[in-house]
């Protein structure tokens, strides 16, 4: 099983002048706790990454560790990063989700020996309305995606394939495969709420209080 970290974001929204994945979490790159642990489960982790970052990255290649710079879309940089894993099951994580535990890791492995694909999710907690036009949603059939999510290479570059020709931009990696391949099997896993993504500065301030 190979790994791929996602990491080519601009953080727009923390508006910090750089991107969040590099910011320090007690004298840590805030990446590096979810490339250690993948490190234990994966034999090689592609990190995918901007150009104008290659230097912060320079220190943490190894024979396990690589990179590949990403695309415009969150889904060309899966690509770019897929298509130079080695393994045919792969494992997609975001950069700025620091901590994953190895209970979830060990958890999505274990439902991968039945499944196609691997979701962990969250079950959402508020009451959920569609916003245009304003409809209730019922709370109990909706879930919140959470990464890493576990994919099959081959099915994944045959979806975006036949997405750059449908012009189709999906929302993450198992939506891509499921538009193409509806009949995978797909195996959820409950994920915990500490592998929030850091996404606000409330959720930086959260992710250094943590530590």
């Amino acid at each position: 099983m190979d790994a791929i970290i996602c990491m080519a974001g601009s953080a727009r929204r923390l508006n910090l002048g750089q991107n969040k994945v590099y910011l320090k979490l007690n004298d840590q790159m805030i990446f590096t706790y979810s490339l250690n642990k993948l490190a234990k489960y994966c034999q090689k982790i592609i990190l995918s990454i901007r150009e104008e970052d290659l230097d912060l990255v320079k220190p943490y290649l190894n024979d396990q560790v690589s990179y590949i710079f990403g695309g415009s879309e969150r889904y060309h940089s899966v690509y770019n990063a897929i298509s130079k894993c080695e393994a045919n099951t792969i494992l997609i994580h975001d950069g700025a989700r620091p901590f994953i535990s190895d209970k979830t890791i060990q958890a999505i492995i274990a439902a991968s020996q039945s499944a196609d694909l691997v979701l962990p999710y969250l079950p959402l907690k508020g009451t959920i309305y569609q916003n245009e036009p304003l409809k209730l949603l019922n709370r109990a059939n909706t879930i919140s995606a959470q990464t890493p999510q576990l994919v099959k290479k081959d099915y994944f570059i045959k979806s975006y394939l036949e997405a750059i020709k449908d012009n189709f931009i999906p929302t993450d990696d198992i939506s891509l495969i499921l538009k193409y391949f509806p009949d995978l099997k797909v195996a959820k896993v409950l994920d915990e709420e500490m592998n929030f993504k850091i996404t606000t500065q409330f959720d930086l301030d959260l992710a250094r209080r943590l530590i």
